[in-house]
């Protein structure tokens, strides 16, 4: 008998198995037995699925390049509404208070002439000229705090608009923030009368201080207890930064807007501050830059004669670059307060489904409800 056709013994495998057709279903995976989940090797070959993008952000969690290509991105999609209204609500007050306060310093600069005034007319100048000085201040404050007002509401819809890739117009803007208007001004006094009380109370206590200890070391004193107290408003600064925008965003009141911003923040604070202090850095490098480049500019077309002009000049500048940043970071803390929601509420998910059926508000995002995430 050939070698080739031995028959095994019995309980010996076959040296030459006949290989017959694979078994129906066997694919080249050991078996699963039913009801043990699914097969390892297929449990990574399900499709990925790319997170939404219906406007200038993906719908997750944003990472800081993220932002920063989202914050251009809604500039370009609605620059009249960002960076035009900040131009104008900018440029307008500081040529307000230029007009207001240029004879004030001219004639004070006059004055300071040794050989045109003795020091008793210097000081009666003064005396006579001080009530226009406090009421052209206190005119550009209140102008300035209008001011900051325009910028956040409009700059605010319109980035959150933009999330679902939604066009904004001036109008639009205005008419959307406008109901939040009066709660912005209201936050922004409050903001600065709680700096001005602990300012004053401290400034009360160095004077009070100085007869005892002197002046030079209540000075010293006054010093190191700003210093002290800088952390503290730092951190109350960015555990409150999500404040104006939920008041726009959201049309919330000043408690609940403080509320929802401290509780966004949380887990994310040293991140937020980072971010923003990074941005702050850029924008005032850049600033600083441009400020510079105009300056030297301005000195080589403007002088003699012309000085009030390159005064002017110097001024819009100033005013335009300050409207830039300012802008430019109210679009970033925006963005950083729908990436706080996507992390805390999953604000991904309401803005997904706005973006498929249309939001129910010209806001995105207005009024979705809290959805905590699963843990």
């Amino acid at each position: 008998m050939p070698a080739d056709s031995q028959v095994p013994e019995p309980g010996q495998p076959d040296p030459h198995p006949s290989w017959g057709p694979p078994p129906s279903g066997w694919d080249g995976q050991p078996d699963v037995p039913s009801g043990a989940g699914p097969d390892p090797a297929h449990r990574f070959q399900q499709p990925f699925r790319q997170p939404a993008k219906p406007g200038v952000i993906e719908l997750r969690p944003l990472g800081f390049g993220d932002l920063l290509d989202a914050t251009f991105a809604v500039i370009r999609l609605a620059p009249i509404p960002t960076l035009l209204n900040a131009v104008l609500v900018q440029l307008l007050p500081a040529l307000l208070a230029l007009w207001l306060l240029l004879p004030w310093f001219t004639g004070f600069e006059v004055s300071l002439d040794p050989g045109l005034s003795s020091p008793a007319e210097v000081l009666q100048g003064l005396e006579r000229s001080w009530p226009s000085l406090a009421a052209g201040f206190g005119g550009y404050l209140v102008v300035q705090l209008l001011a900051g007002v325009l910028v956040v509401g409009p700059s605010t819809v319109a980035a959150m608009r933009a999330t679902l890739g939604l066009r904004t117009g001036w109008g639009a803007s205005l008419a959307l923030s406008s109901r939040a208007m009066i709660r912005l001004a209201a936050w922004n006094l409050l903001a600065g009368a709680a700096v001005l009380l602990v300012l004053a109370l401290s400034v009360a206590g160095a004077v009070a201080l100085a007869r005892p200890l002197g002046l030079a070391a209540a000075g010293i004193l006054l010093v190191l207890w700003l210093l002290a107290l800088l952390p503290l408003y730092v951190w109350l600064a960015i555990k409150l930064c999500f404040g104006p925008v939920e008041l726009v965003a959201r049309s919330m009141g000043i408690g609940a807007a403080i509320a929802s911003s401290w509780r966004l923040v949380r887990g994310s604070w040293w991140r937020i501050l980072g971010i923003l202090l990074v941005v702050g850095i850029v924008l005032g490098l850049l600033s600083g830059l441009v400020i510079q480049i105009l300056d030297v500019a301005t000195g080589q077309f403007v002088s003699g004669s012309n000085a009030a002009l390159g005064v002017w000049v110097g001024v819009a500048a100033q005013a335009v670059v300050g409207a830039l940043s300012t802008v430019l970071g109210q679009v970033m803390v925006t963005l950083l307060h729908v990436d706080a929601r996507i992390r805390h509420e999953r604000l991904d998910l309401v803005l997904e489904a706005e973006s498929r059926t249309g939001p129910p508000h010209p806001i995105p995002g207005h009024g979705a409800r809290t959805i905590r995430p699963p843990r």
